[in-house]
């Protein structure tokens, strides 16, 4: 049987002077099966979307495979974005796969306040 997949949202969010990357970190517990997670990062400062590139895949949406009991991390550089980024998510409908979404700024990569969305808070669009 084929997982179910779901697509979350940070909503809107607006970028602090700092915030050179938006983070994606995800986790899956599930130590019996591998997940596949996308991610897309939009810059809406001009009121709509423009998607922007999303490593590791250098695309505007990037797929990668979570093994079990393993975690990685997706990032988009959101430096040129002038006021506000967004970011989604669309993984598989399972309670042990868990996704945070972190604005940081360059290395060492520090959080910002306020770019912090952790899986709890991410809104689910159907």
């Amino acid at each position: 049987m084929i997982a179910k997949r779901v697509t979350f949202s940070t909503g809107i969010l607006r970028r602090p002077n700092k915030t050179k990357f938006a983070l994606v970190d995800v986790v899956n517990f599930n130590k019996k099966c591998s997940c596949r997670v996308t991610v897309q990062v939009f810059d809406w400062s001009t009121g709509s979307p423009i998607p922007l590139k999303v490593s590791p895949c250098n695309r505007n949406k990037c797929t990668v495979t979570v093994a079990g009991g393993k975690s990685v991390f997706l990032f988009a550089d959101v430096s040129k974005v002038k006021f506000k980024y967004e970011v989604r998510i669309t993984q598989h409908k399972d309670r042990k796969l868990v996704t945070n979404v972190t604005g940081v700024t360059n290395a060492p990569f520090t959080p910002q306040e306020g770019d912090t969305v952790l899986q709890r808070s991410l809104i689910r669009i159907k």
